[in-house]
């Protein structure tokens, strides 16, 4: 057995819909008939009204149930164009039933009639647009009653004159009207629906993203780290040796892999900005033992190019944060020097500002152009590395910013900025920060 194409598939649905709707507004649709049909029978002085309201409310309350349950919904799933057949007849002889009042007020040939009769015809018209808009075979059968009644209602009441064909031109205007509303609607619908189908999709497909960069951040940072401590072991033992050529050949082996550490850090941490999933971990350290650090780390790298290193730390005193945060950007300032400067110095300055710590690299690189010094911030910019990115976002959950001056051949000053003492509640009230803070 086939599934059914998406056209039925469709089709069924609104079927089942409409169904669903029905038993859902039953008893309000009775009450709300009893409860404006009553008044108007009464000020049109047409007792013989009664009737039909009785047979309207016994259509509407009891048969239409019955025959949905029975009649209608065990023949959706054997021929679906058959239940929609009789559903639609349903819905014919319903509107039609409805429209006896609207054709009654009419024939009384009064403006309060005239009235009555067109608001009766443009509720009624709601209610087809609302429960049967997206089948367009149930949304004729509903509306095809009501356009009759406001063609042959005001024949009936003003005769072929101008007033009638006036009268029916404007309601045929405004059903006209709700039904294209309704069919622009239903394309809205259906586009939003799409949408969020899509979004749905790639919120998927970006969580199994994120496990596999985590999953595969652990997998890699395990050998490097392994390859890190081996090669600082032999460089140590070559050093004592006296085997500069070989230190010298493990300083870029050091470098190499602590870059290539850096970068694997780079995805999860580009992952979990994107995510909102980034978590801040306080701790009480020492900025300035942080900073020397970092320096000494990069060394090797960043004098791979011919360059001199200078470090300018003045005593930062006892900072709160995230330290792995903060190395972090460090190294991706310290590195991006090195990356574009040639025979240069770069150098490292670090001081107190109130409540702020600053972070200075600066370099005799190649430098940046005007308009592109904002551009360097944002992820995959043309020439700019994804580093700088993640250390901007970074910095502003630690409270700061980053910036950079510089001079086209001359090198670039880079000013990191973050906050000294980060407490829990000022991470959290970050607007759209989306990360989580964990004290120690």
């Amino acid at each position: 057995m086939t599934a059914a194409p998406p056209a039925d598939a469709r089709l069924k649905e609104a079927l089942l819909e409409s169904l669903a709707v029905s038993r859902g507004a039953s008893r309000l649709r009775t009450a709300a008939i009893l409860v404006s049909a009553v008044p108007i029978i009464f000020l049109l002085n047409m007792p013989l009204l009664l009737v039909w309201l009785a047979a309207l409310v016994l259509w509407n309350a009891v048969l239409v149930p019955r025959l949905e349950r029975g009649w209608i919904a065990p023949m959706i799933d054997r021929d679906l164009q058959l239940a929609r057949l009789r559903r639609a007849g349903m819905v014919l002889f319903g509107l039609a039933l409805t429209q006896t009042l609207a054709m009654a007020a009419w024939v009384d040939r009064s403006a309060f009639g005239a009235v009555v009769a067109t608001a009766w015809s443009l509720s009624s018209a709601t209610q087809v647009f609302v429960y049967y808009s997206r089948d367009r075979m149930l949304m004729a059968a509903g509306v095809i009653p009501i356009v009759i009644c406001a063609l042959a209602g005001p024949a009936l009441s003003f005769g072929f004159a101008w007033e009638s064909l006036a009268t029916s031109f404007f309601v045929l205007i405004a059903l006209a009207a709700g039904g294209a509303f309704v069919a622009r609607s239903d394309k809205l619908i259906a586009q939003a629906a799409e949408e969020a189908a899509a979004r749905r999709v790639a919120e998927t497909a970006n969580s199994a993203k994120s496990r596999f960069i985590a999953n595969m951040h652990h997998e890699l940072r395990t050998p490097l780290n392994a390859i890190i401590g081996y090669s600082e072991m032999l460089r140590e033992t070559a050093l004592e040796e006296q085997r500069d050529a070989d230190a010298a050949d493990l300083d870029r082996v050091l470098a190499a892999a602590r870059l290539q550490l850096m970068m694997i850090a780079d995805l999860l941490a580009f992952s979990e900005l994107q995510d909102g999933r980034l978590e801040l971990e306080l701790h009480e350290f020492d900025p300035a033992a942080l900073a020397r650090e970092t320096a000494a780390a990069l060394r090797a790298g960043v004098e791979a190019n011919g360059n001199e290193l200078k470090v300018d730390i003045a005593c930062l005193d006892i900072a709160r944060s995230d330290p792995a945060k903060l190395r972090h950007c460090l190294e991706h300032l310290l590195s991006n020097a090195g990356k574009f400067t040639r025979g240069g110095e770069i150098r490292l300055t670090a001081r107190r500002d109130n409540d702020e710590l600053v972070f200075i690299v600066t370099d005799t690189g190649v430098g940046i152009a005007p308009e592109r010094q904002l551009a360097i911030f944002e992820p995959f910019a043309s020439g700019a590395c994804v580093g700088l990115a993640i250390t901007a976002r970074i910095a502003r959950l630690l409270g700061g910013a980053v910036s950079v001056q510089s001079v086209p051949g001359k090198g670039s000053a880079f000013t990191l900025r973050v906050a000294s003492d980060l407490s829990p509640k000022a991470v959290v009230a970050q607007p759209g920060a989306g990360v989580l803070a964990r004290a120690s």
